[in-house]
């Protein structure tokens, strides 16, 4: 059985999950969640190249339909340099999950103890779509000037 994330257990429903590495999905589930998500088909071997080179992953599962085994409904994925940069990728959660911010968020406080805890100093930077703004400035990100959804935080150590 795999491990839930840390100070997860007692925030997520009943038989959730919050997976973090090296309990990774595989290719084709995470290729399916993306376009549940509204992004692109990718080939299930680029998905797979992704998921070897991401330095963290945390997933978010729910008990299946019929109990057998669980689906998983949100994703944030890190890459590094491991001294300066974090690029966080593919922050997604189903819109059947609701409260979606709320998911978003544990998804995201998961992620951020672990660069916190692993990649301290180094400044996070990602891609997020208008919808997920607001989430992520509760935790300090900050929007870029001129109008572009990249967001930026600087760890303290």
């Amino acid at each position: 059985m795999p491990k839930p994330a840390p100070g997860t257990a007692a925030t997520l429903p009943t038989g959730w999950l919050m997976l973090e590495d090296p309990d990774r999905p595989d290719a084709a589930a995470v290729n399916q969640l993306l376009q549940s998500c509204g992004q692109p088909e990718r080939s299930i071997e680029r998905v797979a190249l992704a998921l070897q080179r991401s330095d963290l992953l945390v997933s978010l599962w729910r008990p299946a339909p019929g109990g057998a085994g669980h689906e998983l409904v949100g994703l944030v994925r890190a890459t590094s340099d491991r001294s300066l940069n974090v690029n966080l990728w593919d922050l997604c959660v189903l819109d059947d999950v609701q409260p979606r911010a709320r998911y978003i968020h544990l998804l995201m406080q998961s992620m951020l103890l672990r660069l916190r805890r692993d990649l301290a100093g180094c400044s996070i930077s990602m891609m997020t779509t208008a919808e997920d703004v607001p989430e992520l400035e509760r935790f300090g990100f900050l929007e870029s000037p001129n109008g572009i959804r990249a967001m930026a935080l600087q760890l303290r150590l």
